[in-house]
C-alpha cells in the first residue's frame, strides 16, 4: 500500500481517537518496573566492595582524631580511585592546568564547558580555567549475577562462632 495512504489512514484514526494517536507516537508500552537502572547502585556495591566507602561515609567521625582519619582515608582514596578507573576510566575535558588562561571558542558545546563570571557579548572569551571537568572514557560496570534485589548494596556479614 502506498506510504501516502497508509499515512492518511493513521491521520484520520488519531484525528477521532487522540489518545490512542498519542500512544501510537509515544511508541509501545514499556513496562517501567522491569527497565529501572540500578547502575548508581551497582557502582556504590563495587566501591564498597573495594574500599567499604560507604562504611566510611557513614561513619561518625567526630570522636577520631585528624591522624586518624587521614590514615584511613588515603586507604579509601587509593582503593577506589583504583576501582573507579578500571570501571570508567575519567579523563579531563580539559589539558591545561587550572589557574591558566583559556579561550573559549565560537561554537563552543554548553555541555562541556560551563562559562561563567562577567559575559558581555557573543565568544570567543578569554578566561581562567576554574576545573578541568570531567569525561567518562569507558563504561565497565560488570554485570550483575544478583537480579532478585538490586537494591541490595552490600549484604550484612554474621560470623557464627560456635
Amino acid at each position: 500500500m502506498n506510504r501516502f495512504i497508509i499515512a492518511f489512514k493513521a491521520f484520520i484514526k488519531a484525528f477521532k481517537n487522540p489518545v490512542k494517536g498519542q500512544q501510537f507516537l509515544d511508541g509501545p508500552l514499556k513496562d517501567v518496573s522491569q527497565k529501572k537502572d540500578f547502575s548508581h547502585l551497582q557502582l556504590l556495591s563495587s566501591l564498597q566492595h573495594a574500599s567499604r566507602f560507604i562504611d566510611f561515609l557513614k561513619e561518625d567521625l567526630s570522636s577520631f582524631n585528624d591522624a586518624q582519619v587521614g590514615a584511613v582515608v588515603r586507604k579509601i582514596h587509593q582503593d577506589s580511585a583504583a576501582l573507579i578507573e578500571d570501571l570508567v576510566t575519567i579523563r579531563p575535558l580539559k589539558e591545561e592546568q587550572e589557574g591558566s588562561v583559556v579561550q573559549v571558542p565560537k561554537g563552543y558545546n554548553s555541555e562541556e564547558i560551563k562559562v561563567i563570571g562577567k559575559i558581555k557579548g557573543e565568544p570567543p572569551y578569554t578566561g581562567v580555567l576554574i576545573h578541568r571537568g570531567w569525561k567518562a572514557h569507558k563504561h565497565s560496570l560488570p554485570q550483575r549475577t544478583q537480579v532478585a534485589s538490586p537494591e541490595i548494596i552490600c549484604p550484612a556479614e554474621i560470623e557464627v562462632k560456635s
